[in-house]
């Protein structure tokens, strides 16, 4: 979510919700999960469910449709996410780091009509001087 798509801000504001939306619906099957099977919450991974839900996503959509995914599924879904815990590294250091790079190119801080290209010191008069000298 690091990364908006949408450019005006009513979309934005939904894009926004539907981020809010996805995440508790996954944390509310998480919570399903750990209660079908007396597990710590702590205990299940939220990329780990995700990763799996993307996984079964296809299988739910054609054994589902216009119905709700048999009980059978289902079971077979939590037991894959129950199978894999979250592994407990208490002395794991995960320092917070920016993955994305930023782009080369300078921020647009004027309108464009006023914003002035410079040109690239490489190819400036002055250093095409320099090299015919």
């Amino acid at each position: 979510m690091d990364v908006l798509r949408c450019k005006s801000p009513k979309m934005i504001d939904k894009e926004l919700l539907m981020h809010a939306i996805a995440y508790n619906l996954i944390r509310a099957l998480i919570r399903d999960i750990a209660d079908s099977y007396q597990v710590s919450i702590q205990c299940l991974s939220f990329k780990g469910t995700l990763d799996a839900l993307c996984q079964w996503q296809t299988l739910f959509e054609i054994n589902g449709r216009g119905k709700r995914p048999c009980n059978r599924w289902i079971r077979l879904f939590y037991e894959m996410v129950v199978s894999d815990p979250l592994i407990q590294r208490p002395d794991r250091s995960e320092p917070r780091a920016i993955k994305r790079r930023l782009k080369k190119y300078r921020l647009l801080t004027k309108p464009r009509k006023e914003m002035v290209v410079e040109p690239h010191r490489r190819y400036s008069s002055k250093s095409s001087r320099k090299h015919l000298n």
